[in-house]
C-alpha cells in the first residue's frame, strides 16, 4: 500500500511536470514560424522558444562539432556551420540531421568555388532552415572566432559578425516526443496503482469468503 502511495505521488508530480513542459514549450509545440533570423537575432529575448526561419544562400564551412553522451553512449550530435548572409554578414547555424549536413557541406563547396572564381555564381539552390535563436556556448564561440580568424573575416576587417546561433537541431516532433515521454510516467503510475487496487479488493473478497461461518 505504501509503495502504491509513493508511486501515486510520483505520478502526480510527473503530471505537474508534463503540464509545465506543455506551458514552456507551447510555442514550439503548437506555434508556427514567427520571424526570420535577421529579425530574431536583433531581439533574442522576444523570440526565445519560438520558431525562426533563415534561407541559406552561402556557407563558409563547419567550425565545431558537439556530441552529448549518457553512460558512454552518444545521444545527441550537433554540427556548427558558418553562413555567409545576403547582406555580407556572417552568422552561425547548428544542425543535427545527416540530410542537413550533406546540404551544408555541398553548399560550402559551391560557395568556395564561387569565391575562388571557379564558377560565376553559387551553383546551389538556397534552402530554408527552421530553428530557434540561442546563445552559443563559450567553447563553441571560441571555435567560431578561431574559424573567423582562419578565413580572415573579422569586425575589424569590416564584416558584420552575428554571434546568436540559429539552432536547427530540434524539431516539433522531438518536443512532442519529449512531452509524450513525460506524460507516460503518470499514466503508467496510475495504471499500476489501479491494478494493485483491484488485486487488493479481490484478495479481501477471497479472505472474506474463506472465513465465512459454515
Amino acid at each position: 500500500m505504501q509503495k502504491r502511495t509513493g508511486l501515486l505521488i510520483i505520478s502526480l508530480v510527473a503530471l505537474l511536470l508534463f503540464g509545465t513542459c506543455i506551458f514552456f514549450f507551447r510555442n514550439l509545440l503548437f506555434g508556427g514560424v514567427v520571424a526570420t533570423y535577421e529579425e530574431a537575432s536583433k531581439d533574442q529575448s522576444e523570440y526565445s522558444q519560438k520558431w525562426v526561419s533563415y534561407e541559406v544562400i552561402a556557407c563558409l564551412g563547419e567550425y565545431a562539432e558537439y556530441t552529448e553522451t549518457q553512460y558512454f553512449i552518444p545521444t545527441e550530435h550537433k554540427y556548427y556551420y558558418m553562413c555567409w548572409m545576403e547582406d555580407g554578414a556572417i552568422m552561425p547555424i547548428v544542425v543535427s540531421s545527416k540530410k542537413d549536413r550533406e546540404y551544408l557541406d555541398s553548399m560550402t563547396d559551391a560557395t568556395y568555388d564561387y569565391l575562388d572564381e571557379i564558377t560565376d555564381y553559387i551553383e546551389m539552390e538556397p534552402k530554408t532552415f527552421i530553428g530557434t535563436v540561442e546563445n552559443q556556448s563559450s567553447e563553441a564561440t571560441k571555435y567560431y572566432k578561431d574559424y573567423l580568424n582562419g578565413i580572415s573575416a573579422s569586425e575589424s576587417d569590416g564584416f558584420d559578425i552575428n554571434y546568436v546561433v540559429l539552432d536547427c537541431s530540434g524539431s516539433r516532433v522531438g518536443y512532442f516526443l519529449l512531452c509524450g515521454g513525460v506524460m507516460m510516467i503518470p499514466i503508467l503510475g496510475l495504471v499500476v496503482c489501479f491494478v494493485g487496487y483491484r488485486k487488493d479488493k479481490k484478495k479481501e473478497a477471497n479472505e472474506t469468503e474463506t472465513y465465512l461461518p459454515k
